[in-house]
């Protein structure tokens, strides 16, 4: 109890630590801001740029950490992640076309539709993955991962059709979703997607015990009582949600929902009690984490999703070398 306590507040001081270092250094020019005297000008660096992309950073870590994680467990794949299925891809596909169509018969694109879109296209790509992978036969790691990589591929084309046909403003905006970005996030769409985000993790949360019950296998935790087939799709559906209001706030992101519950899982098991809320606060520490990176590594921020494909490609090989080889492939 006493080590569990101990990796609970080293956790937590993690985050605030990426916090505040994340919020007083970095960005425009590696801009130092001293929290002792604050000048007006530094608080409108403060306020109006770096915290909104802080508090961006956190909602979106806390719908990758999870979402991926409900992937791995619900699909019993430890290579399922949003991005990897191609469930982000098509949930940004989705936002594309609404900013699209709204735009063209001249109807503000607020950020509920935003969000519907997204949670649209989440939940078919969710769908067709099933699918696929039933036409060949099993719900296995490679044919699951074959049918995200799949069904990447063709949303990678519809959404080079679209950025190629699109004018200069559209072509900005659409990149920016492909690539992963918090800029022009609003107080107002952290609000409305914070509150989606806190109600679904909530969900997932009272879920826990059911959950821990998939470890037995399907066939041991049907004969305990447990509805596997109703608690999967009913999870299925609040992961699909967590990765389309991480779209709808930064577009596509990828590896998050690999690394950070990999992480977790080390750190604190696999008790999905501890594991859960966990996942909130790593999630987060990753995203501010990589929000950071992006906008000091160089003279220009660096879009989000590049970093985390730097950083998250060697991981994602070695989970899928360390996967085969425990198969004897």
């Amino acid at each position: 109890m006493k080590s569990v306590k101990k990796k609970l507040y080293i956790t937590i001081l993690t985050l605030l630590i990426l916090f505040i270092i994340s919020l007083f250094y970095g960005g425009i020019s590696s801009h130092t801001i001293s929290p002792i005297n604050i000048s007006d000008i530094n608080k409108v660096i403060l306020y109006d740029l770096r915290l909104p992309k802080i508090l961006t950073a956190i909602l979106v870590g806390t719908c990758l950490a999870l979402s991926g994680h409900l992937f791995q467990l619900l699909l019993s794949n430890p290579l399922a992640e949003p991005g990897l299925l191609g469930v982000s891809s098509l949930a940004s596909l989705f936002v594309m076309l609404g900013a699209a169509i709204f735009n063209y018969i001249n109807i503000r694109y607020d950020v509920f539709f935003l969000v519907l879109s997204s949670s649209l296209g989440a939940l078919l790509a969710v769908t067709i993955i099933f699918q696929l992978a039933k036409r060949l036969g099993q719900y296995s790691s490679a044919s699951l991962i074959l049918s995200g990589i799949s069904l990447t591929t063709l949303i990678s084309a519809i959404s080079s059709w679209l950025i190629y046909y699109s004018d200069n403003t559209q072509l900005r905006t659409f990149n920016l979703w492909l690539l992963g970005s918090f800029e022009h996030v609003t107080f107002f769409q952290l609000m409305f997607i914070g509150l989606i985000t806190v109600t679904v993790t909530i969900l997932c949360m009272c879920k826990s015990k059911e959950l821990n019950m998939l470890y037995m296998g399907d066939q041991n935790a049907t004969l305990y009582g447990l509805k596997v087939n109703k608690l999967r799709k009913y999870m299925l559906i609040l992961a699909s949600t967590l990765a389309a209001c991480a779209v709808a706030l930064g577009g596509v992101i990828a590896f998050i929902g690999l690394l950070a519950p990999h992480a977790t899982r080390i750190i604190f098991g696999h008790d999905n009690r501890l594991v859960l809320p966990m996942l909130v606060i790593n999630g987060a520490s990753f995203m501010v984490f990589i929000e950071w990176i992006s906008r000091t590594s160089m003279s220009l921020q660096l879009p989000l999703g590049l970093v985390t494909a730097t950083l998250g490609g060697p991981f994602f090989l070695f989970i899928l070398f360390k996967h085969f080889k425990n198969q004897g492939l």
